[in-house]
Protein backbone atom coordinates (compact mmCIF):
# COMPACT_ATOMS: atom_id res chain seq x y z
CA UNK A 1 0.00 0.00 0.00
CA UNK A 2 1.44 3.89 -0.97
CA UNK A 3 -0.49 6.54 -0.82
CA UNK A 4 0.80 10.30 -0.90
CA UNK A 5 1.04 12.70 2.09
CA UNK A 6 1.61 15.36 -0.35
CA UNK A 7 4.10 17.62 -0.45
CA UNK A 8 6.96 17.97 2.54
CA UNK A 9 10.10 19.28 2.64
CA UNK A 10 13.58 17.85 4.70
CA UNK A 11 16.11 20.03 5.70
CA UNK A 12 19.40 18.80 5.02
CA UNK A 13 22.70 19.49 7.32
CA UNK A 14 25.52 18.48 5.96
CA UNK A 15 29.79 18.70 6.24
CA UNK A 16 32.58 18.21 8.05
CA UNK A 17 31.07 19.68 11.89
CA UNK A 18 26.85 18.99 10.84
CA UNK A 19 27.08 16.53 13.76
CA UNK A 20 28.57 18.70 16.27
CA UNK A 21 26.17 21.70 14.92
CA UNK A 22 23.27 19.79 15.08
CA UNK A 23 23.97 18.36 18.78
CA UNK A 24 24.76 21.78 19.66
CA UNK A 25 21.45 23.23 18.62
CA UNK A 26 18.63 20.61 19.23
CA UNK A 27 17.34 19.21 22.27
CA UNK A 28 18.42 15.72 21.39
CA UNK A 29 21.46 13.57 21.98
CA UNK A 30 22.48 14.22 18.21
CA UNK A 31 26.17 12.52 18.97
CA UNK A 32 24.58 9.38 19.68
CA UNK A 33 22.62 9.09 16.37
CA UNK A 34 24.06 6.25 14.81
CA UNK A 35 24.29 6.56 10.75
CA UNK A 36 21.15 4.84 9.57
CA UNK A 37 19.05 5.40 12.18
CA UNK A 38 16.53 8.36 13.36
CA UNK A 39 14.82 9.80 16.65
CA UNK A 40 12.46 12.72 17.36
CA UNK A 41 14.37 16.24 18.10
CA UNK A 42 13.67 20.05 18.45
CA UNK A 43 14.93 23.31 18.39
CA UNK A 44 14.25 25.71 21.04
CA UNK A 45 14.63 29.60 21.52
CA UNK A 46 16.77 31.56 24.08
CA UNK A 47 13.53 31.82 26.18
CA UNK A 48 13.18 27.51 26.08
CA UNK A 49 10.22 27.51 23.96
CA UNK A 50 9.70 25.19 21.14
CA UNK A 51 10.49 27.12 17.48
CA UNK A 52 10.49 23.66 15.67
CA UNK A 53 9.87 19.54 16.61
CA UNK A 54 11.48 17.15 13.81
CA UNK A 55 12.11 13.82 12.95
CA UNK A 56 15.99 13.62 12.59
CA UNK A 57 17.80 11.06 9.69
CA UNK A 58 21.37 10.57 10.58
CA UNK A 59 21.64 9.30 6.73
CA UNK A 60 25.66 9.61 6.00
CA UNK A 61 28.46 9.71 8.37
CA UNK A 62 28.35 13.68 8.36
CA UNK A 63 24.79 14.15 6.29
CA UNK A 64 21.44 14.81 8.75
CA UNK A 65 17.85 15.00 7.65
CA UNK A 66 15.55 16.94 9.31
CA UNK A 67 11.71 15.91 8.31
CA UNK A 68 8.63 18.57 10.04
CA UNK A 69 6.13 16.54 9.34
CA UNK A 70 4.05 20.10 10.07
CA UNK A 71 5.37 23.42 10.19
CA UNK A 72 7.95 25.25 7.26
CA UNK A 73 10.98 23.92 6.71
CA UNK A 74 12.27 26.72 4.56
CA UNK A 75 12.43 28.71 7.54
CA UNK A 76 13.44 26.61 9.45
CA UNK A 77 16.50 26.35 7.42
CA UNK A 78 17.11 30.21 6.84
CA UNK A 79 16.91 30.45 10.96
CA UNK A 80 19.00 27.61 11.58
CA UNK A 81 21.84 28.79 8.65
CA UNK A 82 22.24 32.13 10.40
CA UNK A 83 23.30 29.86 13.62
CA UNK A 84 26.52 28.10 10.92
CA UNK A 85 28.95 31.61 11.31
CA UNK A 86 32.13 29.78 10.31
CA UNK A 87 31.66 26.12 10.66
CA UNK A 88 32.00 23.74 8.46
CA UNK A 89 28.43 23.16 7.68
CA UNK A 90 26.01 23.16 4.94
CA UNK A 91 21.96 23.88 5.23
CA UNK A 92 19.35 23.89 2.40
CA UNK A 93 16.26 22.80 2.28
CA UNK A 94 14.48 20.03 0.25
CA UNK A 95 11.57 19.45 -2.04
CA UNK A 96 9.94 15.85 -1.79
CA UNK A 97 6.84 13.99 -1.13
CA UNK A 98 5.83 11.61 1.77
CA UNK A 99 4.49 8.33 1.10
CA UNK A 100 2.15 6.59 3.75
CA UNK A 101 3.13 2.87 3.08
CA UNK A 102 3.82 -0.55 4.41
CA UNK A 103 6.37 -0.46 7.55
CA UNK A 104 9.41 -2.01 5.95
CA UNK A 105 10.65 -4.72 8.26
CA UNK A 106 14.55 -4.31 8.07
CA UNK A 107 13.33 -0.74 9.94
CA UNK A 108 10.97 -1.80 12.16
CA UNK A 109 13.94 -2.26 15.41
CA UNK A 110 15.84 0.51 16.50
CA UNK A 111 14.69 3.43 14.48
CA UNK A 112 16.48 1.83 11.52
CA UNK A 113 16.18 3.57 8.06
CA UNK A 114 15.73 1.68 4.72
CA UNK A 115 17.12 3.71 1.89
CA UNK A 116 16.63 2.96 -1.90
CA UNK A 117 16.01 4.37 -4.91
CA UNK A 118 12.75 5.70 -4.21
CA UNK A 119 13.97 7.48 -0.55
CA UNK A 120 14.35 6.61 2.78
CA UNK A 121 11.61 3.95 4.69
CA UNK A 122 10.84 4.29 7.88
CA UNK A 123 8.37 2.24 10.57
CA UNK A 124 7.19 4.84 13.77
CA UNK A 125 6.71 3.33 17.09
CA UNK A 126 2.55 2.95 15.94
CA UNK A 127 3.88 0.17 12.97
CA UNK A 128 2.93 3.00 10.61
CA UNK A 129 5.42 3.22 7.65
CA UNK A 130 6.75 6.27 6.04
CA UNK A 131 8.94 7.22 2.71
CA UNK A 132 10.54 10.67 2.04
CA UNK A 133 10.70 11.18 -1.73
CA UNK A 134 13.18 13.65 -2.53
CA UNK A 135 12.22 15.52 -5.60
CA UNK A 136 9.03 17.61 -7.65
CA UNK A 137 6.44 16.87 -5.18
CA UNK A 138 3.06 14.93 -5.60
CA UNK A 139 -0.63 15.99 -4.24
CA UNK A 140 -1.57 14.22 -1.39
CA UNK A 141 -4.30 12.08 -1.30
CA UNK A 142 -6.88 13.78 0.85
CA UNK A 143 -8.45 10.56 2.32
CA UNK A 144 -4.92 8.96 3.27
CA UNK A 145 -3.77 12.02 4.61
CA UNK A 146 -6.92 12.99 6.95
CA UNK A 147 -6.08 9.36 8.62
CA UNK A 148 -2.60 9.41 8.66
CA UNK A 149 -2.80 12.77 10.67
CA UNK A 150 -5.83 11.45 12.76
CA UNK A 151 -3.45 8.33 13.71
CA UNK A 152 -0.87 11.00 14.69
CA UNK A 153 -3.29 13.08 17.05
CA UNK A 154 -4.03 9.07 18.30
CA UNK A 155 0.02 8.86 18.57
CA UNK A 156 0.35 11.89 20.43
CA UNK A 157 2.85 13.27 18.36
CA UNK A 158 3.51 17.04 19.40
CA UNK A 159 3.95 17.96 15.66
CA UNK A 160 4.50 21.87 15.48
CA UNK A 161 2.61 23.80 12.67
CA UNK A 162 4.42 27.31 12.24
CA UNK A 163 1.47 29.24 13.78
CA UNK A 164 2.60 27.63 17.09
CA UNK A 165 6.37 27.80 17.18
CA UNK A 166 7.67 29.84 19.68
CA UNK A 167 4.54 29.28 22.05
CA UNK A 168 4.76 25.98 24.36
CA UNK A 169 7.78 24.79 26.69
CA UNK A 170 9.17 21.40 25.74
CA UNK A 171 7.27 19.96 28.00
CA UNK A 172 3.82 21.17 27.56
CA UNK A 173 3.92 19.43 24.68
CA UNK A 174 5.59 16.39 26.28
CA UNK A 175 8.73 16.43 24.55
CA UNK A 176 9.92 13.92 26.96
CA UNK A 177 7.23 11.12 25.69
CA UNK A 178 8.72 10.63 22.46
CA UNK A 179 12.69 10.87 23.70
CA UNK A 180 13.28 14.26 21.58
CA UNK A 181 14.92 16.16 24.50
CA UNK A 182 17.66 15.53 26.96
CA UNK A 183 18.73 17.53 29.92
CA UNK A 184 22.19 15.47 30.48
CA UNK A 185 24.31 16.73 27.70
CA UNK A 186 25.79 19.59 26.78
CA UNK A 187 24.26 22.96 26.40
CA UNK A 188 21.83 24.02 23.53
CA UNK A 189 19.48 27.19 23.34
CA UNK A 190 16.96 27.41 25.68
CA UNK A 191 18.13 24.81 28.11
CA UNK A 192 19.02 26.40 31.31
CA UNK A 193 15.25 27.41 31.10
CA UNK A 194 13.73 24.02 29.63
CA UNK A 195 16.18 22.30 32.65
CA UNK A 196 14.83 24.58 35.30
CA UNK A 197 11.17 23.30 34.69
CA UNK A 198 12.38 19.33 34.43
CA UNK A 199 14.30 19.46 37.85
CA UNK A 200 11.81 22.17 39.66
CA UNK A 201 9.02 21.73 38.12
CA UNK A 202 6.62 25.11 37.29
CA UNK A 203 5.11 23.82 33.54
CA UNK A 204 1.22 24.53 34.13
CA UNK A 205 0.35 23.30 30.27
CA UNK A 206 -0.11 20.38 29.07
CA UNK A 207 -0.84 17.84 26.10
CA UNK A 208 -4.45 16.45 25.46
CA UNK A 209 -6.36 15.07 22.76
CA UNK A 210 -9.99 16.08 22.19
CA UNK A 211 -13.16 15.77 19.97
CA UNK A 212 -14.36 18.36 17.70
CA UNK A 213 -18.15 18.85 17.75
CA UNK A 214 -20.27 19.68 14.77
CA UNK A 215 -18.77 20.69 11.54
CA UNK A 216 -17.45 23.68 12.18
CA UNK A 217 -13.73 24.27 11.32
CA UNK A 218 -11.03 23.68 13.74
CA UNK A 219 -7.74 25.47 12.94
CA UNK A 220 -4.21 24.93 14.58
CA UNK A 221 -3.70 28.40 16.82
CA UNK A 222 -6.91 29.08 17.64
CA UNK A 223 -7.64 30.09 21.16
CA UNK A 224 -9.74 27.29 23.46
CA UNK A 225 -12.16 29.35 25.67
CA UNK A 226 -13.97 28.09 29.05
CA UNK A 227 -17.28 29.84 29.50
CA UNK A 228 -16.56 32.79 31.10
CA UNK A 229 -14.59 33.83 27.88
CA UNK A 230 -10.66 33.20 29.28
CA UNK A 231 -8.13 31.47 27.26
CA UNK A 232 -7.32 28.18 28.78
CA UNK A 233 -5.15 26.98 26.15
CA UNK A 234 -4.80 26.10 21.79
CA UNK A 235 -5.09 24.04 19.47
CA UNK A 236 -1.84 22.55 18.49
CA UNK A 237 -3.43 20.79 15.09
CA UNK A 238 -6.53 19.27 14.01
CA UNK A 239 -6.96 15.93 12.12
CA UNK A 240 -9.56 13.74 10.65
CA UNK A 241 -12.35 14.38 8.71
CA UNK A 242 -15.39 11.88 9.40
CA UNK A 243 -14.27 11.46 13.04
CA UNK A 244 -12.58 14.66 13.65
CA UNK A 245 -9.98 15.06 16.27
CA UNK A 246 -7.03 17.45 17.70
CA UNK A 247 -4.16 17.80 19.94
CA UNK A 248 -4.44 20.90 22.09
CA UNK A 249 -2.37 22.53 24.81
CA UNK A 250 -3.95 23.24 27.83
CA UNK A 251 -3.33 24.92 31.18
CA UNK A 252 -3.72 22.53 33.96
CA UNK A 253 -7.29 22.28 35.51
CA UNK A 254 -8.87 23.60 32.12
CA UNK A 255 -13.02 22.47 31.67
CA UNK A 256 -13.81 19.66 30.02
CA UNK A 257 -15.33 20.88 27.14
CA UNK A 258 -14.36 24.26 25.80
CA UNK A 259 -15.14 26.71 22.24
CA UNK A 260 -12.82 28.57 20.36
CA UNK A 261 -13.50 31.96 19.45
CA UNK A 262 -15.74 31.11 16.11
CA UNK A 263 -18.05 28.38 18.41
CA UNK A 264 -16.73 25.32 17.37
CA UNK A 265 -16.73 22.84 20.66
CA UNK A 266 -14.20 20.24 21.56
CA UNK A 267 -14.53 17.77 23.97
CA UNK A 268 -11.16 17.48 26.26
CA UNK A 269 -10.27 13.31 26.93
Amino acid sequence: MIASLGPTALVRISGREAIAFAHAQFTSDVLALAEGTWHWSAWLDAQGRARAVFMLLRVGVDELLAWQPLGETATLAASLARFVLRAAVRIEAIDATAEAIDAPADACAARHLVHGTAGWALALADGRGVRLVPGDPSPPDGAALADWRLRDVEARLPLLPAVMGGECTPQALGLESIDAIRFDKGCYPGQEIAARLHFRGGNKRHLHQATVQGSMVVDSGDELLDQAGAVAGRVLYPAGSTRRRALVVLADGSPHTLRTASGAMLLID
